[in-house]
């Protein structure tokens, strides 16, 4: 909570209510974008490391949409407030919440927030939010949320960083085949033959062996490694027919190997069951 010594909480002199983050300012959010160089931001993450779990202010000055420069006031800082002892104004104000949470409480409201146009909260680990004040048509004054967007960075290669599609189980496999463009005979999961999933050179393209496996193995399978089987089995997306669970040749072979999800089973084909009639 910055707040400013001898003053005030409205220095503004504004004679209107604030009506924080109305209606009519959620509309409006994520609309306009401050810039500001990767030199303060750097700096700014610096200061938060060295004050730990102590709140620090400062406040900026900002042309363009661009965030030009910073002075740190005087101020005497604890875990929840930082008290300034000068007045260097400034376009907008930036404090640290530490490791809480990255919002504006009543006291940054009522002490500083009011007093500049552009307020930054920043986090240790919690990420940021900046904010802006406007006049609102009530005659009042409100915030609206502005993304924020580092600028000037340094040079660095990132190219060796790809993204790796994500996919489940849970879709169907034919499907997949499908939106890509392949004929049911070309289907390479239909033609599998070693179940060798981890070393597959479709693994990670949408295509699932379930349909073709003869282990039923599922909670050690590479091909099921972190999702979620919990209620449902992966070669069960390839099945039309929930009436065939009861006699289904796959649900059994698992269920010979694990005899303990026998009551599981049986309460979701009485759900299916239900839902077929």
């Amino acid at each position: 909570m910055p707040g400013l010594e001898g003053k005030d909480s409205n220095v503004l002199g504004v004679k209107v209510k604030d009506y924080g983050e109305c209606d009519y300012c959620s509309d409006k959010d994520n609309q306009e974008t401050l810039k500001i160089p990767w030199s303060i931001w750097s700096q700014w993450l610096y200061v938060s490391q060295h004050m730990k779990d102590k709140e620090w202010g400062a406040v900026f000055w900002v042309k363009d949409s661009t965030i030009t420069g910073f002075k740190i006031p005087r101020q005497e800082v604890n875990s929840v407030e930082c008290e300034f002892k000068e007045e260097l104004g400034g376009d907008g104000i930036i404090h640290s919440h530490h490791d809480m949470g990255a919002f504006h409480s009543s006291q940054d409201d009522h002490h500083a927030r009011n007093l500049y146009v552009y307020s930054i909260v920043i986090t240790n680990s919690k990420g940021s939010l900046v904010t802006k004040r406007v006049k609102l048509p009530c005659k009042g004054f409100g915030y609206v949320k502005v993304e924020l967007r580092l600028v000037d960075c340094p040079d660095m290669d990132i190219s060796r960083i790809t993204e790796k599609e994500l996919f489940s189980p849970m879709f169907s496999a034919k499907e997949r085949h499908k939106e890509l463009g392949f004929k049911d005979e070309m289907l390479p999961c239909d033609r599998c033959v070693t179940q060798d999933c981890q070393n597959c050179a479709h693994f990670y393209t949408g295509f699932f062996p379930c349909d073709s496996c003869i282990g039923f193995k599922c909670k050690e399978c590479q091909q099921t490694r972190g999702i979620d089987i919990s209620t449902t089995l992966p070669f069960c997306d390839f099945c039309e027919d929930c009436e065939s669970c009861s006699s289904c040749g796959k649900l059994g072979k698992f269920l010979e190997n694990y005899p303990e999800e026998k009551k599981r089973f049986e309460h979701l084909l009485a759900e299916k069951t239900n839902e077929k009639r």
